[in-house]
């Protein structure tokens, strides 16, 4: 899915009201702030999940650490697995965070 399709998809979903989505990371729920992150990256799959601004920001931070060509259509096996530990880790990272609150607050109950 490229760039266009991707907004469009978007504005798309918005207009149906199909965003009831809440980001996978932080819980945040405002239809204009969640966005769909490819989670292997656009070139290597459809497969996304819900994240507000900011925290796709941050994946997404992370993902560009890798070289362009580990990023691209056209990357080796090697490199597309290398771009699917970073991309899945950085995911596994903000969740990570997340259960540890939830686990820290259920003491407080």
């Amino acid at each position: 899915m490229n760039k266009i399709e991707y907004k469009r998809n978007m504005k798309r979903q918005k207009l149906e009201g199909r965003t009831a989505l809440r980001c996978i990371q932080c819980g945040e729920d405002d239809p204009e702030l969640i966005e769909l992150h490819h989670v292997y990256g656009r070139n290597n799959s459809e497969e996304t999940v819900p994240l507000c601004k900011n925290c796709h920001f941050k994946v997404t931070k992370q993902q560009n650490k890798l070289p362009r060509k580990v990023r691209s259509s056209n990357a080796s096996r090697e490199d597309n697995l290398r771009f699917i530990l970073v991309s899945v880790g950085a995911l596994m990272e903000g969740l990570g965070k997340q259960l540890r609150l939830i686990g820290l607050e259920a003491d407080s109950i």
